[in-house]
């Protein structure tokens, strides 16, 4: 078995599911969730940049709302960088091998998106 580190999240979209096209034409659908730790006084929320890679994004995104829950597994990876203040900042990124939709904001929508990777995905 190869060596993969794997993160399981579950949590609440905060924008609607964005689609974008990478230079080498693959498609990519970016989406932020909020993902609770801790509990009572110690409770924090962690926003988690969540990537979704295929050409099946184009009929997923419409369905991944600000508001719905998700439940996901993917490859973690820590994004560092500097800003303009000279301060490094941070952010969790997953690269998704499947995610799905737990329950929509809407009352009326039942939760009906999922989607799995290829084991072996093109970038």
């Amino acid at each position: 078995m190869a060596d993969l580190s794997k993160y399981l999240f579950t949590g609440r979209l905060g924008n609607d599911a964005v689609v974008k096209t990478t230079p080498n034409n693959k498609k990519v659908m970016e989406m932020s969730v909020a993902v609770n730790t801790g509990y009572g006084e110690y409770k924090e929320t962690m926003w988690i940049k969540v990537n979704v890679w295929g050409d099946r994004v184009d009929t997923l995104a419409p369905m991944f709302t600000k508001g719905a829950i998700v439940t996901g597994c993917g490859e973690p990876k820590i994004n560092t960088w500097v800003n303009k203040n000279n301060e490094t900042q941070a952010e969790l990124q997953v690269r998704c091998l499947s995610v799905e939709i737990l329950s929509s904001k809407k009352k009326d929508e039942a939760p009906s998106a999922s989607a799995q990777e290829s084991p072996d995905p093109v970038y």
